[in-house]
This record gives structure tokens, C-alpha cells and sequence, in this order.
């Protein structure tokens, strides 16, 4: 994270990033949770209507992941760099900056997710929820944010998608890769089936 002005820190190349970092975190989650599936004994879902039902998914983490970025990684980022110059650090932004932002950007992001959830719910849930929610944004903004300020420090489109695909990439080779750890251990009997 170097010099960048706010600009760029809120340019559409750290939006592209930043949702490609999102989309490799979603896509290990997304592992993970079928695994766990195969654990429970619940009957097997509808094949064909999980294949029809993919672009609406992939609208709808897109979209989700668009929101995620502005309201979470993005501000993230932003207050690192702000606190980053009030300590007097004008030059070269460091990684921990990021770091020490995500529970204050994600402590607000909790809170304003809670108030639109309330407001359409006409309900609010337990505390507990909001505690647990809490950590677990802060967890997926700090990737994201700390991806969307390499790509401030890059110029070009080629940089922006190269640094896209590559994460978008890894995201996937990671899901499978324990997807087929995952499997293995089920086969081995390490894992419940």
C-alpha cells in the first residue's frame, strides 16, 4: 500500500480486485460447506435445478460481492491510509495498517448490515449474532483489502488483470484442492460420511 491518493484507492481497479479476492474466499467457504453437506444425512438435492439455478447464484454473489466491497473493503483500506498519515506516515503504507482498520471498518459494517436487516425484518437479532458476525467480516475484508491495495500500486489494465485472474484462480484451485482433500479423508475414514 504506497502513495495512493483516494482516488485510486476507490478506483475501479481495487473494485475488481478486491471482488476477485471475495470470489476465491466465497469459493473455499463454498468447499467447505459442501463438504460438511456430505456429513449431515439429509437427502441429495436436485441436480438439474442446482444447474439452473448457477447464474442466478453468480448474479447474486456478484452483486453481493459489489456491496461487500464498497461498504467493507474499500472503506477498510481507506482507513488505514487515513490512519496511516495522522501517525505520520506518509510515505509507504504498510500491510499492518490494513490490519488494525478491518475490526473498526467491520465494527461499522456489522452495525449498518444489522440496521438494514432490522429495518427490513422488522426484528433484531441476538447480540450474539452481531458478535459473531463481527469477526468473521473483519476475517474476509483483510484479504480483500490488502489485494485491493497491491492493485492501487499497479498501473495498467494488463496489471488489473493479471492480478484478477491470478486471484480468482488461486481461490479455485484452493476450493478444489480441499474439496479433494475433503473427499479423500471421507474415502480414508477420517471424515464421517
Amino acid at each position: 500500500m504506497g502513495g495512493e491518493t483516494l482516488r485510486d484507492v476507490w478506483s475501479g481497479r481495487a473494485v475488481v480486485v478486491s471482488m476477485a479476492a471475495l470470489f476465491a474466499e466465497a469459493a473455499c467457504v463454498t468447499a467447505g460447506v459442501v463438504l460438511y453437506g456430505f456429513t449431515l444425512e439429509a437427502p441429495i438435492g436436485n441436480a438439474f435445478l442446482a444447474v439452473l439455478m448457477f447464474p442466478v447464484a453468480l448474479v447474486a454473489g456478484a452483486l453481493s460481492g459489489l456491496v461487500l466491497t464498497v461498504t467493507l473493503v474499500l472503506p477498510t483500506l481507506t482507513l488505514a491510509r487515513w490512519a496511516a498519515r495522522r501517525a505520520g506516515r506518509q510515505g509507504r503504507v504498510r500491510w499492518w495498517w490494513t490490519v488494525a482498520a478491518a475490526p473498526v471498518s467491520t465494527a461499522a459494517a456489522t452495525l449498518a448490515y444489522g440496521a438494514v436487516a432490522a429495518l427490513l425484518t422488522r426484528s433484531v437479532a441476538p447480540p450474539a449474532f452481531y458478535l459473531a458476525c463481527w469477526p468473521a467480516l473483519a476475517v474476509a475484508a483483510v484479504p480483500a483489502a490488502l489485494a485491493a491495495a497491491v492493485a492501487t500500486r499497479g498501473t495498467g489494465a494488463r496489471r488489473t488483470v493479471q492480478l484478477t485472474v491470478g486471484i480468482a484462480g488461486s481461490g479455485l484451485l484452493a476450493a478444489f484442492a480441499l474439496g479433494g482433500l475433503g473427499v479423500a479423508a471421507m474415502a480414508a475414514g477420517l471424515l464421517p460420511a
